[in-house]
C-alpha cells in the first residue's frame, strides 16, 4: 500500500502499520560524509582560533603573577625594616649612644647587605645618614647634619624602597 502526499511518498509496512518515508531517505542517501576539503578547512580554522586563544591567555596568565610577586616583595621589605626597628629598640634600651651604633650596623650607603634579612636575601642601603630639619619660614626642609638627632634609613629590595626615621 502506498500513499502519495506532497513530494514524499509514504509506504506502509504491513507488519507494523507505520508509514515509512522513502523520499527523505533517497535525498539523504547521496551524502557520504565530509569531503577532504571541508575537513582541511575545519582544521585550519580550528588551528587559527587555537593559536589566538593561546596567545591571549598566555599573556594574561604571565601578567597575573606580577601583583602577587610585588606583594610578596613588599611584605619582605617591611619585614627587613621591622628587623631594623627591633634592633634599634634593643640598642636604645642598652646602649649609651644607640644612634651611632645602629648607623654602623645598618651599613654604608649604596652597599648590599643581608644583616636584617632572613634567608640571606640581599637588600641595598640607599640612605643611612643623620639629618635635621630647618623650620625657618613656612616650609620645612631636610638637611644632612652629622650631629643631627634623627637617622634617615632608606632600603631597596627588588625595585621597592622603604624609608624610616630613627630618633634619640
Amino acid at each position: 500500500m502506498s500513499v502519495q502526499t506532497g513530494s514524499f511518498s509514504h509506504e506502509y509496512d504491513n507488519d507494523r502499520a507505520l508509514p515509512v518515508s522513502t523520499g527523505f531517505l533517497r535525498k539523504c542517501s547521496g551524502s557520504g560524509g565530509f569531503t577532504l576539503i571541508e575537513v582541511i578547512v575545519s582544521l585550519v580554522v580550528a588551528a587559527l582560533l587555537g593559536t589566538l586563544l593561546v596567545n591571549f591567555i598566555s599573556g594574561t596568565v604571565a601578567k597575573s603573577v606580577q601583583p602577587v610577586l610585588q606583594a610578596q616583595q613588599g611584605s619582605y621589605l617591611y619585614s627587613i625594616m621591622e628587623n631594623m626597628t627591633a634592633d634599634y629598640n634593643n640598642l636604645f634600651l642598652a646602649d649609651d649612644d644607640p644612634l651611632d651604633e645602629f648607623q654602623d650596623r645598618v651599613g654604608d650607603e649604596d652597599t648590599t647587605q643581608t644583616r636584617y634579612s632572613e634567608d640571606g636575601h640581599e637588600y641595598t642601603v640607599v640612605r643611612n645618614r643623620r639629618i635635621s630639619f630647618d623650620g625657618a619660614g613656612t616650609t620645612v626642609t631636610e638637611q644632612t647634619d652629622s650631629s643631627g638627632k634623627i637617622l634617615k634609613v632608606t632600603i631597596n629590595y627588588r625595585g621597592l624602597s622603604l624609608t624610616s626615621l630613627f630618633s634619640e
